[in-house]
C-alpha cells in the first residue's frame, strides 16, 4: 500500500502544478485578511486569517492558493524562525514577505502581494 499514497501523493502534485500553470495569465480571486483572535476550524478559500490582538500578531494561516485544499501556517513572531512579516493595505488586503516556497505537498512556491498571488516559477529560482 506504501506505492499506493506515494502514487496519490504524485497525481495531487501533478495536478495543483497543472491548476497552476492553466491559472498563470488569468484574474485570479485576490486574498483579502481578516483579523482574528483564533483561527476558524474551516479557512474559506482566498482568505488571509491574521491571529493576534492590534499590533500583535503571532500567525497567519490560508488554504494553499494553488486548489491543492492544504493548509499554509506562517510564523509571525521574530524571534522564531521560520518568521514572515504581514502589511496591511487599505482595501482589505495584505501583503507577505518574504516568499511562501511550501516544501511538502504541492511544493508551491508563490508572494501574496496586495492580495495578488504571484507564483514564482522554478526557472526564476534555485534550489
Amino acid at each position: 500500500m506504501k506505492w499506493f499514497s506515494s502514487l496519490t501523493r504524485s497525481v495531487r502534485v501533478f495536478a495543483a502544478a497543472r491548476r497552476r500553470r492553466l491559472s498563470f495569465g488569468r484574474h485570479e480571486a485576490r486574498v483579502r485578511s481578516e483579523r482574528v483572535d483564533e483561527f476558524p476550524d474551516v479557512l474559506r478559500p482566498a482568505t488571509l486569517y491574521v491571529a493576534g490582538e492590534d499590533v500583535h500578531v503571532f500567525a497567519a494561516a490560508m488554504l494553499c492558493p494553488c486548489g491543492c485544499g492544504d493548509t499554509i501556517e506562517l510564523n509571525l513572531l521574530p524571534q522564531a524562525s521560520p518568521c514572515w512579516s504581514v502589511t496591511f493595505h487599505g482595501d482589505g488586503s495584505a501583503s507577505v514577505m518574504p516568499s511562501v516556497w511550501r516544501t511538502k505537498g504541492c511544493q508551491s512556491h508563490f508572494l501574496l502581494s496586495m492580495g495578488r498571488v504571484d507564483w514564482c516559477h522554478p526557472s526564476e529560482t534555485s534550489r
